[in-house]
């Protein structure tokens, strides 16, 4: 394995456990440096924000590259834990706002650097909460090394119980915005705001922009479900010219049953930003194009990042969710790492941090 894809690695424990099916995402990282004018650093490396030119014109360059801002994390629990892992010169603050009929609880990751330049917001996937999402997407690597702020909040809502704690649940704008809201009178941080879901949170990401309290500078839709059926995704077919144009990512393997969803739903998002002709498609590996335009009337441009080793797991995670350690700890023939009940996880796209510097230049 070379210097430029370093994998994640993988804790020697083999132990049998009952898994409970959930719907799922993970997380990774690489890339140091920050910056947040856009789409004006097409010239810059992919070392100071990964942008698609550069992946073309200098693709060993921009390889992903894991544990650059933190040590590795070491083993992980198959089940959802309460306080991410330590990683050095992030802190971790705890807060809880009272939003209409609920109380939500959520972590800010703070770098040293003070985080100023963006804000944040992950939704968690069904059954998951913020701490996990802040280990499994390896989230504190994001904030140090954009010097941002990262929020995470823990769903207030379930059909079911418990075990079951959801954003893709109608009323999620109003308490979105709440938090939202909360986060940047506390911490000073209000723009530029990037969104981001992993399965079911894309779907109460796709709802919250659809409700349009708060203008959002940015989209990241990873591993997302079964959109074009989901009520939580009406806006980008019925209601168009009622949604105003933002930036948005979506990034999705190949072998996730939804792939085919997320095509549709990237040309409709295509439309809302009125994008003219097919854009650009680069090849950052073997394993993984991006298709990309910039050429949009409103000014805010769109991507799909295509993981053809990838099922419905967040490229680039530390772990699957939920974990399985019957199979984490069992390479694959190719450069997934592992596999669980949602397919391979890949590790040719970095998600969290080559994901967050993509939404930043369609921007």
């Amino acid at each position: 394995m070379s210097a430029d894809r370093l994998i994640p690695g993988r804790s020697g424990l083999v132990a049998v456990l009952v898994l409970m099916l959930a719907a799922c995402g993970g997380g990774g990282g690489g890339g140091s440096g920050g910056d947040d004018d856009g789409r004006d650093n097409s010239a810059k490396s992919c070392a100071e924000q990964f942008n698609p030119p550069a992946a073309k014109t200098t693709p060993a360059e921009c390889q992903p590259k894991y544990y650059s801002q933190c040590p590795e994390l070491g083993a992980r629990s198959p089940f959802n834990v309460s306080a991410p892992a330590a990683c050095d010169g992030v802190t971790v603050s705890n807060y809880e706002v009272a939003v209409g009929d609920y109380t939500v609880k959520y972590l800010v990751l703070t770098p040293s650097t003070g985080g100023k330049k963006g804000l944040y917001v992950g939704l968690h996937w069904r059954s998951g909460n913020g701490a996990t999402m802040a280990n499994q997407m390896r989230l504190s690597e994001l904030a140090k090394a954009r010097n941002i702020t990262v929020v995470l909040p823990d769903s207030p809502y379930s059909a079911i119980g418990q075990a079951t704690k959801d954003w893709d649940f109608a009323g999620n704008d109003v308490v979105l915005t709440g938090v939202i809201a909360d986060a940047k009178a506390k911490t000073g941080v209000k723009n530029p705001l990037v969104l981001s879901g992993a399965s079911s949170g894309v779907a109460g990401a796709i709802r919250f922009y659809c409700s349009q309290r708060v203008q959002l500078d940015g989209l990241l839709l990873v591993a997302a479900g079964a959109l074009t059926e989901s009520s939580a995704a009406s806006c980008l077919t019925a209601a168009k010219a009622a949604v105003a144009p933002a930036p948005i990512v979506f990034v999705q393997g190949v072998d996730d049953q939804a792939y085919e969803d997320v095509v549709t739903s990237y040309g409709e998002v295509s439309s809302i930003n009125g994008c003219a002709g097919a854009g650009e498609t680069v090849a950052l590996n073997e394993q993984v194009d991006i298709k990309y335009n910039v050429t949009c009337s409103g000014g805010d441009g769109v991507a799909l990042v295509s993981v053809k080793n990838g099922g419905h797991n967040w490229p680039g995670m530390d772990r699957p969710i939920p974990s399985n350690p019957l199979t984490d700890n069992i390479p694959s023939t190719d450069s997934s790492g592992s596999f669980n009940l949602f397919g391979k996880v890949s590790y040719d796209f970095d998600a969290t941090i080559q994901g967050y510097d993509l939404v930043r230049y369609v921007d």
